[in-house]
C-alpha cells in the first residue's frame, strides 16, 4: 500500500506541521509532498518492470503522451485519453509508431457528458508549456476565461469496464477531476479491478482541497487493493 510515512526527525516533524490550518501548515505539507513524490516516482518505475504484454493500462490525462509511452515501452496495451485538441495533436504525432496504444480525445470524469476545458492563462502564447494545466474543474484565477472549449468526457467507470481484466495500471492526472472519482469510489465501496493506480492530487494550488485529500489518502492507505497512491508528480 502506498501510505508512505515520514523517514527521519525533519520529515516527521513536517507530517505533523502540514496539519495546521494557516500558511505554515501548508508550507509544510508540499515540502513533504515534494519528498513523497519522489519515492512514487520511483515505485512508478518499479510497477513498469513488471508489466508485461496482454497487461492494460490506462493514462487518464496524457498530455503529450511522455507516460503513455513508458507504459508502451513494456509492451502493455495503453488506452490514452487527452481533451484538449491542440496537445491531443501531439499526442498522436509521439505515439504513431507505437503498437498497442489507443487514443482518445476526451476528458474522464465522474460522469459522461460534454464539459468545458479551460486553459491556463497564457496558454495562447505558450500552449506547449501550459497544456498541462487544462481543466473540466478549476475556474480560479490561474485559468483563462476566455480559452474554455467544450470537450467530451467518458464516465471513469465506464473506461475502467471497457479495459477488460486485463487492466493493471491506471496512471490519473486530470487537473482536479480525480477527487470527484475517488470520492465516490470511496462512498461506494465497489471494488476498483486495477492492481496499482497512481494519482496525481493538487491541493498545493487549491488548499480548500485539502481536508478531501487527507481523508483519501486515509482509504487509500486502508485498501488491500489496489494500491492507491495518491502522491503521484
Amino acid at each position: 500500500m502506498a501510505s508512505y510515512q515520514p523517514d527521519g526527525l525533519f520529515q516527521t516533524l513536517l507530517d505533523r506541521v502540514q496539519y495546521w490550518p494557516n500558511a505554515v501548515g501548508r508550507s509544510a505539507g508540499r515540502k513533504l509532498d515534494r519528498r513523497y513524490k519522489r519515492r512514487a516516482e520511483r515505485d512508478f518505475q518499479q510497477v513498469l518492470t513488471t508489466l508485461r504484454p496482454g497487461d492494460v493500462c490506462l493514462d487518464l490525462g496524457a498530455n503529450r503522451g511522455e507516460f503513455t509511452q513508458l507504459m508502451a515501452a513494456t509492451g502493455a496495451t495503453v488506452h490514452a485519453f487527452e481533451p484538449d485538441p491542440d496537445t491531443f495533436a501531439r499526442l498522436q504525432a509521439a505515439c504513431a509508431a507505437l503498437p498497442h496504444v489507443h487514443l482518445y480525445q476526451a476528458a474522464v470524469g465522474a460522469r459522461a457528458g460534454q464539459v468545458t476545458l479551460r486553459r491556463e492563462a497564457g496558454y495562447a502564447d505558450d500552449p506547449i508549456g501550459h497544456s498541462v494545466g487544462s481543466s473540466v474543474r478549476f475556474t480560479d484565477p490561474r485559468m483563462d476565461q476566455g480559452q474554455g472549449i467544450v470537450v467530451p468526457q467518458r464516465a471513469f467507470a465506464e473506461v475502467v469496464l471497457a479495459a477488460g481484466p486485463g487492466l493493471r495500471l491506471i496512471k490519473m492526472d486530470i487537473e482536479g477531476s480525480e477527487l470527484e472519482i475517488l470520492t465516490e469510489l470511496m462512498h461506494s465501496g465497489v471494488p476498483l479491478e486495477v492492481e496499482h493506480v497512481f494519482v496525481e492530487t493538487h491541493q498545493q494550488h487549491y488548499p480548500a482541497d485539502l481536508p478531501a485529500v487527507w481523508q483519501l489518502r486515509r482509504w487509500a492507505a486502508a485498501q488491500s487493493r489496489p494500491d492507491i497512491n495518491l502522491h503521484w508528480r
